[in-house]
């Protein structure tokens, strides 16, 4: 059988990822003297990325009996618990930071809740991923996963995070160590893409040459490296962001590439249930 993808979930672990790991970037500039409107702006649009991958998580539940089920058993910490339990709690501290922006002039208070969302926001990423560790299924029963899943949703986010700063007037380009904790995070998805394709073998991820060569490679590894390292030069806002968005659309299409490949080369005994449902005449009849 042909592998099947599971979209809502691949857009789900990308979205949700890049929505928290683009709040942590704003939690962490925040602290390093970025203005409010840029922090609330940042909040706002990682909050909507956030809420449209909950919403996709929620369409692979297929009914909203499913839904419910999966909320009733938070306490379970299966995989799609703990997502869920950190769906709430970014989605909380996103509400509060902003609540914070507008309406409390308190700097500590900003400080703590944005330092704790960016944790949050971070472990939101990990988790996406870390559900996938199942002994029985080997290309995905590894903790590079998980950290591969990180990786490229924090460049992902670090990126939307310098776009939205310089659209809303922020001095982006003027703080070093944010534009250093970019590179950073470039350079650790590209190791951690790495270290995941290596569990995999080359051979294997290599069977779609398409998606491995130009999703993974360029998109993902090569040009998201390529802008991290122009960034941390001086350059005037106009070309800061253009920079930004192509760092980000390719790490974006590259984070979509690798759990594209992380499918196709693992999904097939997911559908072992969809097979004996189709067939279960046949197989009662035997």
């Amino acid at each position: 059988m042909a592998p099947k993808i599971q979209w809502p979930l691949v857009l789900f672990s990308m979205l949700a990822g890049c929505g928290g790991c683009c709040f942590a970037f704003a939690g962490v500039a925040g602290a390093l003297g970025e203005s409010t409107t840029v922090t609330l702006w940042a909040t706002g649009v990682s909050l909507v990325l956030v809420v449209v991958g909950a919403v996709c998580s929620m369409m692979h539940l297929a009914t909203p009996r499913h839904a419910f089920a999966a909320v009733t058993h938070l306490l379970s910490f299966s995989g799609i618990s703990v997502e869920l339990i950190m769906l709430g709690v970014v989605s909380a501290l996103m509400a509060a930071y902003g609540a914070a922006c507008l309406w409390f002039d308190n700097e500590l208070v900003r400080l703590v809740l944005g330092m704790a969302g960016a944790l949050a926001g971070v472990v939101l990423a990990f988790v996406t991923g870390h559900g996938y560790l199942i002994s029985s299924k080997p290309t995905w029963n590894t903790k590079k996963l998980p950290l591969a899943y990180t990786g490229t949703a924090l460049v992902a986010g670090g990126f939307l995070y310098a776009v939205v700063s310089v659209a809303t007037g922020g001095v982006w380009a003027m703080e070093l160590p944010v534009k250093l904790l970019l590179a950073a995070c470039a350079v650790f998805s590209a190791v951690t893409v790495a270290a995941y394709l290596g569990h995999l073998g080359m051979q294997t991820a290599k069977k779609n040459p398409t998606l491995f060569w130009v999703g993974i490679v360029v998109c993902g590894l090569v040009v998201p490296l390529a802008c991290a390292a122009i960034l941390l030069a001086p350059l005037p806002p106009m070309a800061f962001v253009a920079v930004a968005a192509v760092g980000f659309v390719a790490a974006m299409a590259g984070g979509l590439s690798l759990r594209m490949l992380m499918w196709i080369v693992g999904a097939g005994f997911l559908f072992f249930f969809e097979d004996a449902q189709a067939n279960r005449s046949a197989i009662l009849n035997c």
